[in-house]
């Protein structure tokens, strides 16, 4: 009886075989056809083409079409109709089909035809084993398969909601890292999502909710796991703190990198400032669960904070003395940082560290009586430089503008020329204070935190009072610049001075050879006429600024109107412009204009000359001989023992 019952089965199987082959050979009549198209329930165009190449290798191999397309069966005129009924997988995987129908991917698919259905993951009539490393669904391809919804934008429904690009990210982490190396036990997407139980991150009972992404992780990471949940952080999250970090909230999601990576916010230069301090110098978090104020401010200024930031990779960062996930109060006898335990830990980068030593420091700011003392210092330091520094530059302006006056008052006593007329002196001085102001004013908006900032603080210059002495800055420059330009193109003396500010071949020879002469290459100076090189390099470079700052400010003034017919890139381009435009302006002035002004040998402790618009004969004589020749008629080498007390120069 029983060779009977065996028998039977053998030819059944066989003849199911012969009849799944038969009635599969009918459909790979049509379905064969390369580029044969249709439509799927959504009405979204997708391939019929099936090979049976496809068939062989699959899971379902010796099944019948009909099986799954059950719709189908007992078909008998051909082609067949073009609407079928959906495949409902769950004819036989029932089980998996009732967990699927509850998680985020089943709740989706009943409103979403974007949502990810069987065939989205496994495949359709090539499905293979997850263990053959050529399935979608293998340890290795699963995050491409994943990919095809959870890349960039692919899965944005709402265009109001922004997704994040998770695939990318996860590639460039430390996980896929390990796929790619064949580690087996690297993780994967449905190792921390779940497969057909995926839920959405907000479900209690999904395997990234807050609450249960350590238990998830401790899947593989178990050891430290143990270390976190005895730490101040896990037993917070057990108890329902939900701003108690987790895994994610430290090592990140997706793209989690190895310590060792600079990019990564756990490695010793970030993990200070990029994940303690998102919590431990939140003003939210601090006052919320009465934290001691200051404790981060405190590490950053102290030694290790400052060489942390500084590049140091041996440093002490918050790990270092607080432990990385067993973190527990100082109170904590098992604490990193009770009181029987500092010293050892301060050991670990001090090896002959002592009691004193280990108590020396601390960022405890609820130590009151070291806190006052050490304000004490600070404010005594604070106010000693003031009264010291400060009594140094008074004393030193003190003698600085006694040297002015004597030099005032030896060029008074001299012969001298008429440089600047008194017209040119005021346009002058209405642009250095128009300038100043604009530098001091525009600074003072991109770098806010300076302490000279603070000072106009304090002087009552907020952003709205700054804002609008820059402006009327930026006005006074505009009228100064125009005044300017009405003088050289409409009176005598303007129009000479324009011509001899015009740039001449004689210059970059001047240039060659003042070179020569200060590398100690030539004997003999350039004689220069009444602009040398720098002069006119210095003019024009006004002339350009201001017009580029002029341009520029206009934009940032009123960006509604230049928007109305110029491209918006504009906006942040004349930013940018601005910015860096009054840089190079700031620094010439500094560097170039101030040496020749104030700081050259010649003329310490200043020229005079911006001030009377007069030079003396004899620094005429030397500084632009040939100018002086050509005003006087008389050699700039010869000697002149009756030249007048002051010759105009208007003999141009």
């Amino acid at each position: 009886m029983k060779t009977l019952l065996t028998v039977l089965a053998v030819a059944l199987l066989v003849a199911g075989s012969a009849r799944s082959q038969d009635d599969n050979a009918t459909c790979l009549g049509c379905h064969s056809e390369a580029g044969l198209m249709g439509e799927n329930r959504h009405g979204q165009e997708i391939s019929m083409t099936v090979v049976q190449a496809s068939l062989d290798s699959s899971v379902h191999q010796g099944m019948a079409c009909i099986d799954c397309h059950a719709d189908l069966a007992g078909t008998k005129d051909y082609p067949h109709k073009e609407t079928v009924n959906h495949v409902e997988c769950g004819t036989c995987h029932s089980d998996i089909d009732a967990v699927y129908k509850t998680s985020a991917h089943g709740t989706a698919s009943r409103d979403n035809p974007n949502a990810p259905t069987c065939a989205s993951c496994h495949g359709t009539h090539n499905i293979l084993s997850a263990k053959n490393p050529l399935a979608m669904t293998s340890s290795k391809n699963l995050p491409i398969t994943c990919s095809s919804c959870h890349s960039k934008l692919a899965l944005k429904v709402d265009p109001d909601i922004r997704i994040a690009d998770s695939y990318d990210r996860y590639m460039r982490g430390i996980h896929a890292e390990g796929i790619s190396k064949g580690i087996g036990s690297a993780a994967t997407c449905n190792d921390c999502h779940g497969m057909h139980d995926l839920r959405k991150a907000s479900d209690p009972k999904s395997l990234v909710n807050k609450m249960n992404i350590p238990t998830t992780c401790a899947k593989c990471h178990n050891d430290i796991y143990i270390q976190y949940s005895r730490g101040i952080h896990g037993k917070a999250l057990a108890a329902g703190i939900l701003d108690a970090p987790n895994c994610t909230d430290c090592h990140g999601e997706h793209e989690i990198l190895e310590i060792s990576n600079p990019n990564s916010p756990v490695n010793s230069s970030n993990i200070s400032d990029y994940v303690c301090s998102k919590c431990h110098n939140d003003p939210r978090i601090v006052e919320k669960y009465g934290i001691a104020k200051g404790k981060f401010s405190s590490y950053q200024d102290s030694y290790h904070g400052l060489a942390v930031r500084g590049g140091s990779v041996k440093a002490a960062n918050c790990a270092s003395c607080h432990m990385a996930h067993e973190i527990l109060p100082a109170s904590n006898p098992a604490s990193s940082i009770n009181k029987a335990n500092l010293t050892a830990t301060c050991q670990k980068c001090h090896p002959k560290a002592t009691e004193a030593f280990a108590t020396s420091y601390s960022h405890n700011t609820a130590e009151a009586e070291f806190s006052r003392l050490d304000t004490w210092v600070k404010n005594i330091y604070i106010v000693a430089i003031i009264l010291i520094i400060g009594g140094m530059i008074a004393h030193n302006l003190i003698i600085f503008g006694r040297y002015v006056v004597e030099k005032h008052r030896s060029n008074k006593a001299q012969p001298t020329v008429e440089r600047f007329t008194a017209g040119m002196v005021f346009q002058h001085m209405v642009l250095t204070i128009a300038f100043i102001t604009l530098v001091v004013t525009g600074f003072a908006l991109k770098y806010p935190d300076a302490w000279w900032v603070k000072v106009l603080n304090v002087l009552g210059i907020y952003e709205d009072t700054r804002g609008i002495i820059h402006r009327i800055a930026a006005v006074f420059l505009l009228y100064i610049s125009l005044h300017h330009a009405i003088f050289l193109l409409f009176t005598r003396r303007g129009k000479l001075e324009f011509k001899a500010l015009m740039p001449v071949k004689a210059d970059i020879t001047n240039l060659k050879q003042n070179l020569l002469f200060f590398l100690g290459k030539s004997k003999e100076q350039p004689r220069f006429d009444e602009y040398d090189y720098t002069e006119k390099g210095e003019y024009w470079a006004l002339v350009w600024g201001t017009f580029v700052m002029a341009l520029t400010g206009f934009i940032l003034w009123f960006p509604t109107f230049f928007t109305s017919f110029m491209p918006p890139w504009v906006v942040k381009i004349a930013e940018t412009v601005h910015l860096y435009e009054a840089w190079l302006a700031t620094l010439a002035i500094a560097v170039f204009h101030f040496f020749f002004v104030i700081f050259h040998p010649d003329q310490y402790p200043m020229s005079l000359t911006w001030i009377t618009g007069k030079m003396t004969v004899d620094s005429c004589k030397h500084h632009h001989p040939v100018w002086y020749e050509r005003i006087t008629g008389k050699k700039a080498d010869a000697e002149d023992e009756t030249h007048p007390k002051q010759e105009q120069a208007t003999k141009h």
